[in-house]
């Protein structure tokens, strides 16, 4: 209990000193709260104050994953404008449709050149057609260019990665498991599922809100309606994990849902929201990444490793790229988009757990996983700050 309290304090204070270094020098505040986690990491300061690694801590995690709630809600909630979203969802799509077999093409292919079985080879092109929501949407806020039509399209691109991939990793656990019939009602049915979701998210929308608004402008008690907004957003993430998405895609969802509400969208209730993620959850969240980050795993990995994380990488650009070129966009703007496009975090770490669990994988495929979570985070903050840099320079020219 004290050392989750020990690792709470040094987390908030050493990531907001290191991040305000990085913003001095003109680099992304994420990259410090980052390497907070690293310094307090297994390989660093973690075993003088830890009695075990920091990420293992008890309840770190679940702060972690509240921490993960809180930074897509924000960015539904304050950043993005849901009209602008949807203006730019058709080419979100077009380019997932790009980029997403692309990726999957690449890791398919290098799970079979190192001789794994076609179960193991899809999931490992699986593993390389997701985005890592979180980090590229804090890099975009931290630059205030979350609300650009590329960020726009980043964001639409991962959300459609994020539902597709944890949708057919759910078809491979049953294909693996379970006769073919099965599989497809699996299907069926997760699909069912999902409409059911966003259906009854429209729902919730148009119907109980206003009412749930009304009610908190006659409640006496103090902070009634962050009280409302905070049920809603854990509510959503809670059902959004129910019905097979991860639980951040009910937490943007919500965040969007609640700024249509004049009643929720008052600056006070976004000052004081605001100072919730990004005061305590959010630091958590990239601090307890930054601690389970351990470059050594590629050791473990090898020669896989080191192939999977270079063909990732660069397959999720050159397809990103490519995919917004096709949609009109100019080369610069569709290499940004690209870019923007590399990082693999929770929802990846979340499809390697359930694999290796499933015994869908071995240990070397998921230290593979693990390492490109490692390099993908470190490295796209700094490449997607140059990467827009260089655009504006042109876009000014």
């Amino acid at each position: 209990m004290f050392e989750t309290i020990l690792a709470i304090s040094l987390i908030l204070f050493l990531s907001k000193l290191i991040g305000d270094l990085f913003d001095r020098i003109r680099q992304p505040a994420i990259l410090g709260e980052l390497t907070a986690g690293i310094l307090l990491g297994a390989h660093l300061l973690g075993p003088f104050l830890f009695s075990e690694p920091l990420h293992e801590i008890e309840y770190m995690q679940v702060l972690s994953q509240v921490g993960a709630m809180f930074l897509l809600f924000m960015a539904g909630y304050s950043q993005v404008n849901i009209d602008k979203l949807l203006q730019f969802g058709g080419r979100s799509i077009g380019i997932a449709c790009v980029e997403a077999p692309l990726s999957f093409a690449a890791g398919f292919g290098i799970g079979w050149l190192f001789d794994y079985d076609i179960i193991a080879s899809f999931f490992t092109g699986l593993a390389l057609s997701i985005t890592g929501i979180g980090v590229t949407v804090r890099t975009l806020m931290d630059l205030n260019r979350l609300q650009t039509d590329y960020g726009m399209n980043i964001l639409g691109i991962a959300i459609v990665d994020a539902i597709c991939g944890l949708f057919f990793l759910s078809f491979l656990t049953a294909f693996a498991h379970s006769q073919e019939d099965a599989s497809l009602y699996t299907m069926g049915f997760t699909v069912l599922k999902i409409g059911l979701f966003f259906g009854g998210a429209i729902l919730f929308d148009r119907v109980v809100l206003s009412p749930i608004a009304l009610l908190a402008d006659h409640m006496n008690v103090a902070e009634s309606k962050v009280a409302l907004v905070l049920s809603t957003l854990f509510l959503f993430s809670y059902v959004a994990d129910r019905v097979g998405l991860h639980f951040i895609i009910g937490s943007f969802v919500s965040g969007i849902i609640i700024a249509r509400h004049a009643d929720f969208a008052q600056k006070e209730i976004n000052h004081k929201l605001n100072g919730i993620a990004y005061g305590l959850f959010v630091p958590i969240f990239f601090g307890v990444l930054g601690a389970r980050i351990d470059f050594g795993i590629l050791k473990d990995g090898g020669l896989f490793a080191v192939a999977f994380i270079l063909t990732g990488m660069f397959a999720k650009c050159l397809g990103g790229t490519l995919g917004a070129k096709i949609a009109g966009y100019p080369l610069m703007r569709a290499f940004v988009v690209g870019t923007g496009l590399i990082p693999r975090a929770g929802v990846g770490l979340v499809m390697a757990s359930l694999a290796l669990s499933a015994g869908l994988i071995d240990e070397k495929i998921f230290a593979a996983v693990v390492g490109m979570v490692a390099v993908t985070v470190v490295f796209t903050p700094l490449a997607l700050k140059y990467a827009i840099q260089i655009l504006e320079r042109e876009d000014l020219k």
